[in-house]
Protein backbone atom coordinates (compact mmCIF):
# COMPACT_ATOMS: atom_id res chain seq x y z
CA UNK A 1 0.00 0.00 0.00
CA UNK A 2 1.21 3.65 -0.93
CA UNK A 3 1.53 5.53 2.68
CA UNK A 4 3.23 8.79 3.01
CA UNK A 5 6.61 7.49 4.49
CA UNK A 6 6.71 4.93 1.60
CA UNK A 7 7.31 8.32 -0.87
CA UNK A 8 10.59 10.10 -0.88
CA UNK A 9 12.14 12.51 -2.39
CA UNK A 10 15.06 10.82 -4.26
CA UNK A 11 18.97 12.32 -4.64
CA UNK A 12 19.30 13.84 -8.38
CA UNK A 13 19.67 11.09 -10.81
CA UNK A 14 18.04 8.44 -8.81
CA UNK A 15 14.96 7.81 -10.87
CA UNK A 16 15.28 9.22 -14.83
CA UNK A 17 11.65 8.58 -16.45
CA UNK A 18 10.49 10.37 -19.67
CA UNK A 19 6.67 9.55 -21.41
CA UNK A 20 5.28 10.77 -24.45
CA UNK A 21 1.57 11.23 -24.65
CA UNK A 22 -0.43 12.94 -27.13
CA UNK A 23 -1.77 16.33 -26.57
CA UNK A 24 -5.47 15.72 -27.08
CA UNK A 25 -4.89 12.00 -24.73
CA UNK A 26 -3.39 14.35 -21.97
CA UNK A 27 -5.73 16.91 -21.79
CA UNK A 28 -8.57 14.46 -21.92
CA UNK A 29 -6.75 12.95 -18.77
CA UNK A 30 -6.30 16.42 -17.23
CA UNK A 31 -10.43 17.16 -17.68
CA UNK A 32 -11.38 13.81 -16.03
CA UNK A 33 -8.93 14.43 -13.09
CA UNK A 34 -10.57 18.08 -13.06
CA UNK A 35 -12.24 18.85 -9.35
CA UNK A 36 -15.81 20.13 -10.33
CA UNK A 37 -15.09 23.37 -7.68
CA UNK A 38 -11.58 24.26 -7.94
CA UNK A 39 -9.88 25.52 -4.20
CA UNK A 40 -6.78 26.18 -2.96
CA UNK A 41 -7.30 22.43 -1.02
CA UNK A 42 -8.04 21.05 -4.74
CA UNK A 43 -5.16 22.63 -6.13
CA UNK A 44 -2.47 21.37 -3.22
CA UNK A 45 -3.31 18.03 -3.52
CA UNK A 46 -0.91 15.15 -4.63
CA UNK A 47 -1.08 13.94 -8.20
CA UNK A 48 -0.14 10.26 -8.57
CA UNK A 49 1.55 9.28 -11.93
CA UNK A 50 3.28 5.81 -12.91
CA UNK A 51 3.37 3.70 -16.14
CA UNK A 52 2.17 0.04 -16.30
CA UNK A 53 1.92 -2.11 -19.47
CA UNK A 54 2.54 1.07 -21.70
CA UNK A 55 -0.72 2.84 -20.15
CA UNK A 56 0.16 6.37 -18.14
CA UNK A 57 -1.80 6.07 -14.91
CA UNK A 58 -3.16 8.83 -13.13
CA UNK A 59 -4.53 9.13 -9.66
CA UNK A 60 -5.80 12.22 -7.61
CA UNK A 61 -8.64 12.20 -4.90
CA UNK A 62 -9.80 8.48 -5.49
CA UNK A 63 -10.22 9.36 -9.23
CA UNK A 64 -7.65 7.25 -11.60
CA UNK A 65 -7.77 7.27 -15.27
CA UNK A 66 -5.13 5.96 -18.15
CA UNK A 67 -4.26 7.18 -21.60
CA UNK A 68 -1.42 5.11 -24.04
CA UNK A 69 1.34 6.84 -24.30
CA UNK A 70 3.83 7.13 -27.80
CA UNK A 71 6.81 5.68 -26.11
CA UNK A 72 8.15 6.40 -22.99
CA UNK A 73 10.18 4.46 -19.62
CA UNK A 74 9.15 5.40 -15.99
CA UNK A 75 10.39 2.96 -13.27
CA UNK A 76 7.85 3.50 -10.40
CA UNK A 77 5.96 6.48 -10.10
CA UNK A 78 5.89 10.16 -8.69
CA UNK A 79 3.66 12.58 -6.57
CA UNK A 80 3.75 16.14 -7.79
CA UNK A 81 1.09 19.19 -7.43
CA UNK A 82 -2.30 18.72 -9.16
CA UNK A 83 -2.76 22.09 -9.30
CA UNK A 84 0.42 22.50 -11.66
CA UNK A 85 -0.72 19.72 -13.85
CA UNK A 86 -3.84 20.97 -14.40
CA UNK A 87 -2.93 24.78 -15.30
CA UNK A 88 -1.77 23.10 -18.79
CA UNK A 89 -5.99 23.08 -19.23
CA UNK A 90 -5.47 26.56 -19.42
CA UNK A 91 -2.30 27.02 -20.90
CA UNK A 92 -2.69 24.65 -23.68
CA UNK A 93 0.67 22.26 -24.74
CA UNK A 94 1.88 23.84 -28.27
CA UNK A 95 2.78 20.33 -29.50
CA UNK A 96 0.94 17.72 -31.06
CA UNK A 97 3.19 15.69 -28.02
CA UNK A 98 3.76 16.13 -24.68
CA UNK A 99 6.47 15.46 -23.05
CA UNK A 100 6.65 14.24 -19.12
CA UNK A 101 9.77 13.39 -17.34
CA UNK A 102 11.35 13.12 -14.21
CA UNK A 103 14.68 13.25 -12.98
CA UNK A 104 15.64 12.86 -9.55
CA UNK A 105 13.23 14.93 -7.28
CA UNK A 106 12.07 17.45 -10.49
CA UNK A 107 9.71 16.93 -12.76
CA UNK A 108 8.90 18.68 -15.69
CA UNK A 109 6.17 19.40 -18.60
CA UNK A 110 7.18 21.33 -21.44
CA UNK A 111 9.42 24.08 -19.78
CA UNK A 112 7.91 23.59 -16.84
CA UNK A 113 9.70 22.22 -13.57
CA UNK A 114 8.54 21.65 -10.38
CA UNK A 115 9.54 19.48 -7.36
CA UNK A 116 7.96 16.65 -7.13
CA UNK A 117 8.41 12.82 -4.38
CA UNK A 118 9.59 9.86 -6.14
CA UNK A 119 9.26 6.01 -5.54
CA UNK A 120 11.57 3.85 -7.97
CA UNK A 121 10.46 0.60 -8.53
CA UNK A 122 9.95 -1.88 -11.31
CA UNK A 123 6.58 -2.05 -13.34
CA UNK A 124 4.84 -4.91 -11.32
CA UNK A 125 5.79 -3.40 -7.85
CA UNK A 126 4.23 0.22 -9.01
CA UNK A 127 1.05 -2.08 -10.52
CA UNK A 128 0.79 -4.09 -6.95
CA UNK A 129 1.47 -0.70 -5.21
CA UNK A 130 -1.30 1.37 -7.30
CA UNK A 131 -3.62 -1.73 -6.74
CA UNK A 132 -3.58 -1.25 -2.71
CA UNK A 133 -3.65 1.86 -2.56
CA UNK A 134 -6.53 2.21 -4.89
CA UNK A 135 -9.32 -0.36 -4.46
CA UNK A 136 -10.88 -1.59 -1.71
CA UNK A 137 -9.69 -5.30 0.10
CA UNK A 138 -10.29 -7.40 -2.99
CA UNK A 139 -11.10 -10.65 -0.71
CA UNK A 140 -14.87 -8.62 -0.23
CA UNK A 141 -17.53 -9.52 -1.88
CA UNK A 142 -17.44 -7.43 -5.41
CA UNK A 143 -20.90 -5.93 -4.23
CA UNK A 144 -19.37 -4.54 -1.34
CA UNK A 145 -16.75 -2.73 -3.93
CA UNK A 146 -16.87 0.45 -6.07
CA UNK A 147 -15.02 0.45 -9.16
CA UNK A 148 -13.17 3.13 -11.09
CA UNK A 149 -15.43 4.01 -14.12
CA UNK A 150 -13.73 3.54 -17.47
CA UNK A 151 -15.46 6.66 -18.49
CA UNK A 152 -14.84 9.91 -16.26
CA UNK A 153 -12.52 7.82 -13.88
CA UNK A 154 -14.29 8.37 -10.75
CA UNK A 155 -14.85 5.43 -8.77
CA UNK A 156 -18.29 5.45 -8.80
CA UNK A 157 -18.99 1.97 -10.48
CA UNK A 158 -21.74 0.40 -8.07
CA UNK A 159 -22.53 -3.60 -8.64
CA UNK A 160 -25.18 -4.41 -10.72
CA UNK A 161 -26.42 -7.63 -9.20
CA UNK A 162 -29.73 -7.37 -10.48
CA UNK A 163 -28.98 -6.78 -13.56
CA UNK A 164 -27.09 -10.10 -14.72
CA UNK A 165 -29.09 -11.75 -17.53
CA UNK A 166 -30.67 -15.56 -17.00
CA UNK A 167 -28.40 -17.82 -17.39
CA UNK A 168 -29.33 -19.53 -20.51
CA UNK A 169 -29.62 -23.33 -20.95
CA UNK A 170 -27.03 -25.30 -23.18
CA UNK A 171 -30.09 -26.91 -25.14
CA UNK A 172 -31.63 -23.80 -25.99
CA UNK A 173 -32.51 -24.50 -29.71
CA UNK A 174 -32.66 -20.70 -30.64
CA UNK A 175 -28.97 -19.57 -29.75
CA UNK A 176 -29.12 -16.17 -32.29
CA UNK A 177 -32.03 -15.00 -29.81
CA UNK A 178 -30.26 -15.50 -26.45
CA UNK A 179 -29.72 -12.64 -24.29
CA UNK A 180 -26.59 -11.97 -24.10
CA UNK A 181 -25.21 -14.08 -20.10
CA UNK A 182 -23.54 -10.83 -18.63
CA UNK A 183 -24.97 -7.85 -20.02
CA UNK A 184 -23.34 -5.10 -17.48
CA UNK A 185 -22.55 -5.74 -13.83
CA UNK A 186 -21.40 -2.24 -13.44
CA UNK A 187 -22.84 1.04 -13.21
CA UNK A 188 -21.24 4.47 -12.90
CA UNK A 189 -23.28 6.84 -10.32
CA UNK A 190 -21.50 10.32 -11.80
CA UNK A 191 -22.20 9.44 -15.10
CA UNK A 192 -24.73 6.44 -15.96
CA UNK A 193 -21.85 4.48 -17.60
CA UNK A 194 -22.47 0.28 -17.92
CA UNK A 195 -19.63 -1.89 -18.52
CA UNK A 196 -18.95 -5.54 -17.87
CA UNK A 197 -16.18 -5.77 -15.38
CA UNK A 198 -14.45 -9.59 -15.42
CA UNK A 199 -13.81 -9.73 -11.37
CA UNK A 200 -17.67 -9.78 -10.44
CA UNK A 201 -17.84 -12.80 -12.88
CA UNK A 202 -15.76 -14.83 -10.26
CA UNK A 203 -18.61 -15.85 -7.66
CA UNK A 204 -21.45 -16.56 -10.39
Amino acid sequence: MIVANEISSQKDGDMQGEMQIDTEEFLAVLKRLKPKKITKASLAEDLYIALFNGEAIFCVRGIQTKCLIEKGHWDGYITVNAGVVQSFLTARPKGLVVTLKVKGNLFQIENLKVPCKTMQSPEWITAMSFEAHLHDDLQKSPAKIDRYCPKCGKKRGEYLKLKLAQKTLIDDPLPSKRPPKYPSTRKCSACSYEWLECDDLVDE
